[in-house]
């Protein structure tokens, strides 16, 4: 399959449970106190964000219902950003006070949607099918890292609490915790509780393809691509006409293939149908669910909370 599926693993959520709610009535990210991060801690690049729904394209305003439990890019970056700080917070107390982390959010994916809303269907966004055909923008951008020189072997042994295999208790006679500090920061910033969550996505959207309605408009689509010349039966095949991964940019026949399927589609109405069928299926699914996904949602909410006490101390 050329769909990517992304769902997070490192991040928050948009919507959490927070006690006192009514049950399936998320609270928002913002019900927890806001802390900037200072000067000399994890630093982020909030610019150029993708929203966290589609602004454009087929696929506009389209936001399933499991992203209730799921993550967004700006969330993801904020719990990275939070156990960053947990990371040289504790390298400072080991003795290395310069110590840094990544910088976050400098090459953001195209989209911000937990369930990847703007390519869930195929690609849906005709500007970007113009400009890079199948490939996806964001990979257009690399990255270097700019930590060169830091990691010094008694760094390594403070970052990852061992030497030569074996557990290290201290460091110049300063306690290193288990598993360094990186195990440290993973103590203190827990990843959101979203692996149900991630399962039911991936149900929802193997099971809605098997629908009648889906199949239907699937065949109309391959119908209006045949009268274009191109002989697919899938969203799938066509990308795979052109074979993207071959080349790092889009050539001539990708993008002319990429504008036939976007045309197909908005002609055939794919991915509104596509979009219902598989919303209907989510709801079945999280009602049968409900009790686990709040439970999971409210285990969040205690993560982002730690973390957000952890960024408040390094002011």
């Amino acid at each position: 399959m050329k769909k990517k599926l992304t769902v997070l693993a490192l991040c928050g959520t948009a919507l959490l449970t927070a006690c006192g709610q009514e049950q399936g009535t998320p609270a928002a990210v913002d019900d927890v106190p806001q802390v900037d991060s200072p000067a000399g801690w994890t630093q982020v690049n909030r610019e150029g964000w993708p929203e966290a729904v589609p602004g454009e394209g087929l696929a506009k305003g389209l936001t399933l219902p499991i992203e209730r439990y799921l993550v967004p890019y700006a969330d993801e970056i904020t719990f990275l950003e939070w156990r960053g700080n947990a990371e040289i917070k504790c390298m400072r107390a080991l003795g290395f006070p310069n110590w840094r982390t990544e910088k976050l959010g400098a090459n953001p994916p195209s989209s911000g949607s937990p369930s990847n809303m703007e390519r869930r269907y195929g690609i849906t966004i005709r500007s970007e099918a113009e400009k890079t055909g199948y490939h996806d923008p964001s990979e257009q951008a690399g990255s270097a890292s700019s930590l060169s020189g830091q990691e010094t072997p008694e760094a390594i042994v403070a970052l990852k609490g061992k030497q030569n295999g074996r557990a290290v208790q201290a460091l110049e006679g300063k306690p290193v915790p288990e598993g360094g500090c990186i195990g440290e920061s993973r103590r203190q910033v827990p990843s959101p509780d979203i692996t149900l969550a991630e399962e039911l996505s991936g149900q929802s959207f193997t099971a809605s393809q098997e629908t009648p309605e889906v199949k239907a408009a699937m065949a109309a689509w391959s119908a209006c691509m045949k009268e274009r010349g191109y002989q697919v039966a899938t969203v799938w095949d066509a990308a795979n006409l052109t074979d993207p991964a071959s080349s790092s940019s889009a050539s001539d026949a990708e993008r002319k293939t990429a504008l036939a399927e976007i045309d197909c589609k908005q002609k055939t109405d794919l991915v509104a149908i596509w979009f219902k069928a598989e919303q209907k299926i989510q709801e079945t699914l999280i009602a049968k669910q409900q009790d686990a996904l709040n439970k999971a949602r409210s285990n969040t909410v205690a993560g982002l909370t730690a973390a957000r006490q952890i960024t408040a101390a390094t002011r």
